[in-house]
């Protein structure tokens, strides 16, 4: 039980020391989010939420790359979702059966281990596919923030502003 205990405050630990409390944000770049929902990108000061919103963005580019990593990443979510809820599923069925005063012990352990891997790997996909929307995110900065230079006129006064 001490080593359960202290394995635990290991893992709190190590993961409160490597996990920053704020993202950075570049106001002149394009930022993926990770925290407000799954799918979440920053750009020109508007948050897109979800696929549908932001695909455009990527779509309308015409770079392969891009669309290819954008579309990397929502296999990747999807099926990393689809397995994760199956697993978690079939993790708790298995815990019932396995603990259970029945006959079907082993096909408790047997649902349970199954219901771990599902969870573990639906995990590393969804990770993966951030992995894949942070590199859209990092190249579609390359390829596309270039410098700009903006001039606005109101009643009367004027503006101009040059972003490099």
């Amino acid at each position: 039980m001490k080593g359960c205990k202290f394995l635990l405050v290991l893992i709190f630990l190590i993961s409160a020391k490597t996990l920053p409390a704020q993202e950075r944000v570049d106001h002149q770049k394009m930022n993926y989010l990770f925290n407000p929902k799954q799918n979440a990108v920053l750009y020109n000061d508007t948050l897109y939420k979800g696929s549908n919103r932001f695909a455009q963005l990527f779509y309308r580019t015409r770079d392969i790359d891009l669309i290819n990593l954008y579309q990397r990443h929502q296999s990747n979510k999807v099926w990393g979702n689809i397995l994760g809820t199956v697993g978690a599923l079939a993790t708790g069925f298995g815990v019932a059966y396995a603990t259970g005063s029945g006959n079907n012990k082993t096909a408790g352990w047997i649902t349970l281990g199954s219901g771990l891997a599902c969870t573990i790997f639906g995990t590393y996909l969804i990770q993966a596919g951030q992995k894949n929307m942070l590199m859209a995110v990092q190249l579609f900065n390359q390829k596309y923030n270039k410098n700009a230079v903006g001039i606005g006129i109101s009643g009367n006064s004027a503006g101009l502003v040059v972003n490099f």
